[in-house]
């Protein structure tokens, strides 16, 4: 379904990413890995349409991404929850959910779709009246993600989801994003904590220095020596 073809992306003339390929199939989950600084958020910002890369493609099915501007690509199925979930604080947990169905068709299917994600996080149903700045960091990142799916997208782009989140509340993310990823809809996860990570999606890339050094499914790379040493702490 999505195809990121040997893609570089400068900032400046600094190199973030450097001949990434990579791919997500239809319902799919995939997770990025990599330390700090490694190009995961760049991947992501790419494929969003939120930077242009120098070189390389980006399609989702027939449809060349890259040179589309961000809009064009949110309108094709593609939702991105960045890091820091970025929910508008001044604003009740249903407007910031109501602004995600902002295309005709999920305007068209807001009032469901709003069923749903209330269905997903009863949580934010508690409080879909409440100002999202008066969330915890938790009820936040529900919001953020609740908000992407309001596109009702066909992939749902994931940045970060447990930055920032006590253990606790990383468990009952992660269970969300599955319950989510149970729907159908493919998933495109970048996440530093590489065990949950792996724990939740079919397959993986890790990328370090913005090259991909190693790809395969999430229990080759769990057995995989440099992803123990590297990542895992054994």
């Amino acid at each position: 379904m999505l195809e990121v073809r040997e893609l570089d992306v400068t900032y400046g003339e600094v190199p973030a990413l450097r001949q990434v390929s990579m791919t997500v199939g239809e319902g799919e989950s995939v997770s990025v890995l990599g330390a700090n600084g490694a190009g995961k958020s760049t991947l992501l910002r790419a494929i969003s349409g939120l930077l242009r890369p120098r070189s390389g493609a980006i399609t989702l099915d027939d449809s060349r991404l890259d040179q589309l501007p961000a809009y064009d690509i949110a309108a094709l199925g593609i939702a991105h929850v960045p890091e820091g979930r970025r929910v508008l604080p001044e604003m009740t947990v249903e407007e910031n959910l109501e602004l995600g169905a902002y295309l005709p068709k999920p305007k068209a299917r807001r009032k469901e779709t709003l069923a749903w994600i209330y269905e997903i996080f009863p949580r934010l149903a508690e409080r879909r009246l409440q100002h999202a700045g008066t969330l915890s960091g938790g009820e936040q990142q529900m919001l953020a993600v609740g908000r992407g799916l309001m596109l009702l997208p066909r992939i749902l782009m994931l940045d970060e989801p447990s930055l920032g989140l006590a253990p606790i509340i990383v468990d009952a993310t992660f269970d969300k994003i599955a319950e989510v990823r149970r729907q159908g809809i493919a998933i495109l996860l970048v996440e530093q904590n590489v065990q949950r990570a792996l724990g939740l999606t079919d397959r993986g890339y890790v990328l370090e220095q913005g090259r991909i050094v190693l790809q395969g499914t999430s229990r080759e790379l769990l057995d995989n020596p440099h992803v123990k040493v590297a990542y895992l702490g054994m």
